[in-house]
């Protein structure tokens, strides 16, 4: 089952974003997240967090209709988007779809992204999407489609990743060992449909990204 994380970071593009939600079992607003999804005109089956962000009139709108809020306390040791994550995995989601993840707060911003190991670990597919990018995390061999105009970043976010051999790339790699705070891996370009990565060892964070 697929869930939808909606938080309350930079959406400016709500038809880029639709499409994320499509086929989706389960979707979660995370406090100012309910303001996206009222724009969007999606339902959400939950609304989660402090609401510390969180319009009231956006609350208001979602509980008039029958929704849920479930308010957390504000000082608490998991962030709501990691509280989302749980009722996520709990409610039988395989793969999660992170919104409005990303934003000014880059401290808010890399915690959401390394919500991804997290998931990871737990054998979750996951991806955090934006206007500009999609975020992965991996740690064994993968595939990804070309999309037009964007373009796949390898980083390592171990000490060091192994055996990591591409195909369909411009810039191939061969049985190579990536180090954790090189450059190395950004912005490769698709050479074919599909891009095939093969990790020896070791995690990569994965980023199909556009301007």
């Amino acid at each position: 089952m697929k869930a939808v994380i909606v938080c309350n970071g930079s959406v400016k593009d709500y038809n880029v974003i639709r499409p994320f939600f499509e086929n989706a079992g389960y979707i979660i607003s995370v406090d100012g997240g309910a303001g996206h999804l009222r724009k969007l005109g999606i339902i959400p089956d939950v609304l989660l967090g402090d609401f510390d962000s969180a319009n009231k009139e956006d609350i208001e709108y979602f509980q008039t209709r029958g929704i849920k809020a479930e308010q957390f306390p504000v000082e608490k040791d998991m962030t709501d988007s990691e509280l989302a994550i749980e009722r996520a995995v709990e409610k039988g989601a395989d793969e999660i779809i992170f919104i409005g993840a990303m934003g000014s707060r880059v401290d808010h911003s890399m915690a959401n992204i390394f919500l991804l190991k997290k998931l990871l670990d737990q054998k979750v597919k996951a991806c955090i999407a934006d206007e500009h990018n999609r975020v992965y995390m991996f740690d064994k061999t993968f595939s990804m489609p070309r999309v037009e105009g964007y373009k796949l970043s390898l980083i390592p976010v171990t000490e060091e990743v192994t055996g990591v051999t591409t195909k369909g790339l411009k810039y191939p790699l061969n049985n190579a060992t990536m180090h954790l705070g090189t450059s190395w891996g950004v912005s490769n370009e698709f050479y074919e449909d599909i891009a095939g990565v093969t990790i020896g060892s070791g995690t990569l964070l994965v980023c199909l990204s556009r301007d």
